[in-house]
């Protein structure tokens, strides 16, 4: 239970805001107390993302009043809100690429000394000092001296947080902080966490993942349609609450049963760059082959080689040898790849059309050039298929949300006619309506023939997912789960060692 005499860090009252014809939040009251951890859960287009803006001193409210230390503030800029000791981590990370990690996590603050009493400059003794101090609270090892245009998405997340705590901000915002993490990584942020709410720090935690908010959180806030419709306290809720609350209904169940014999080999791997593909690596048609394993196992880096876009890979395809060089060969082999960055595989400045059709305009002169209007109305038949909100095709990509973005990635490779498609964390930071529509096509997508290779860091999800899994290190597959008695979680983290 939380205690109603803890002092309230922030108060949210009555916010409302509204974007042209969409009430993005209408009425929305909530208080985030000193020394809790306060989950917000929603799908995409909840409200959310307004409501962290509204906080984080990006958008301004047409109504209601924002608290925070019992004061109301009216911020017209972040810089209002980290002065007000807010800070915001949001899941679209932003680190400054040609900076050092301790440069970056000061940014804004960076110590400086004077050079013989006189010539102010950086002091880089203090700056690593200080940089260090930060990582060390999550417990991560980086280099403060280097590049954070070099690190993973992983690291980028890390050194944003730790950014954010070395503001001493008494108000902590984390918006889907373990989208990249595995669990050894969310485990050690979760313990920081835990200290910081013990040392009186609000956090308010945003995530896609129930079990996580369920693992987490003190408190848990519901919105839907821009409106709150639940909270409760830790122990009164539970997965399928939330997804109840979240929805407004019951999800069906999605891990329809699996079957156990599958068409002709649909790709094979022979070779590829280093480290060596496995070749215990093929999927066949009808079948989805998840890999699994801890952050930098290599999963992400196969997938990329196998669509031509990391190095050469030699398979097998259709019984016949090809090697790709470069994604216009996997594409012309009916290969199509979903990364998990879906910023780098969209063009978030072109419509919601033009982004379907792209593999498709470099179409080879050999094959039938598809007119306009056949264009279009391909278009117009897989918004409906997949379900894509709002449906119009000319909606620039960088106006959905993550879970229609995903849903545009997907819907591009079936107007190529791809038959294996490559997905890399699918359901990454999405919520979980858009989880299901993306899980259901995987479904569809099989059972029409087509083969997945599918990776994810979310070990449950691969093992519901796959018809078989292989588990990877370093670039090696270390173990191969087949349907069974042993194919469980528990056989699974074995494998992987721990």
């Amino acid at each position: 239970m939380i205690d109603p005499a803890v002092a309230p860090a922030v108060v949210f009252e009555s916010i409302s805001k509204r974007f042209g014809g969409t009430q993005a939040l209408d009425g929305v009251s909530m208080t985030l107390r000193a020394g809790t951890v306060h989950a917000l859960v929603g799908e995409n287009g909840a409200g959310k993302s307004t409501l962290i803006k509204i906080l984080g001193g990006i958008h301004r409210p047409d109504r209601g009043v924002l608290r925070v230390a019992a004061r109301a503030c009216e911020f017209r800029a972040p810089a209002d809100a980290m002065i007000a000791g807010v800070a915001v981590v949001s899941q679209d990370v932003r680190l400054v690429p040609g900076l050092t990690v301790a440069e970056n996590i000061l940014l804004g603050h960076l110590p400086r000394r004077r050079l013989l009493g006189v010539l102010p400059v950086m002091d880089r003794g203090t700056l690593r000092t200080r940089a260090r101090a930060a990582l060390a609270r999550l417990n991560v090892r980086i280099d403060p001296d280097q590049a954070a245009g070099a690190l993973s998405y992983a690291e980028r997340q890390l050194v944003a947080i730790a950014r954010a705590l070395s503001r001493d901000a008494r108000v902590l915002v984390l918006d889907e902080p373990t989208a990249a993490l595995e669990r050894r990584e969310v485990t050690r942020l979760f313990d920081t966490v835990r200290v910081l709410a013990a040392h009186g720090v609000a956090v308010l935690f945003i995530s896609h993942r129930l079990d996580e908010v369920i693992e987490i959180a003190d408190e848990c806030t519901v919105l839907r349609d821009g409106k709150v419709v639940d909270r409760a306290a830790r122990g009164a809720f539970d997965a399928d609450w939330l997804i109840r609350q979240m929805t407004g209904r019951d999800l069906e169940e999605l891990h329809r049963p699996h079957r156990l014999e599958f068409g002709d080999i649909a790709l094979a791997v022979e070779t590829a760059a280093e480290p060596p593909a496995p070749r215990e690596l093929r999927v066949r048609a009808g079948q989805v082959v998840g890999l699994a394993g801890l952050l930098g196992c290599g999963a992400t880096s196969l997938l990329r080689r196998l669509f031509g876009a990391d190095g050469s890979a030699a398979i097998r395809r259709g019984g016949r040898h090809q090697v790709l060089r470069h994604p216009a060969d996997a594409i012309r082999a009916g290969i199509g790849l979903v990364p998990a960055d879906r910023a780098g595989s969209l063009v978030m400045s072109m419509s919601v059309r033009d982004n379907i059709v792209l593999p498709n305009l470099d179409r080879p002169s050999g094959q039938r050039r598809v007119g306009r209007a056949e264009t279009d109305r391909l278009v117009v038949r897989l918004i409906e298929r997949l379900d894509i909100r709002p449906r119009d095709p000319q909606r620039p990509v960088r106006e959905l949300s993550g879970g229609n973005q995903q849903k545009v990635a997907f819907a591009r490779w079936l107007a190529a006619r791809s038959e294996v498609l490559l997905l890399d964390e699918p359901t990454q930071g999405i919520d979980v309506g858009a989880k299901a529509a993306i899980h259901r096509f995987m479904h569809e997508f099989t059972a029409e023939g087509g083969a997945i290779i599918f990776a994810s860091a979310e070990l449950h999800e691969v093992l519901a997912m796959s018809d078989a899994v292989l588990a990877m290190k370093q670039g090696r597959v270390v173990a191969r789960l087949k349907r069974g008695a042993e194919y469980n979680e528990r056989s699974l983290r074995t494998a992987l060692g721990g």
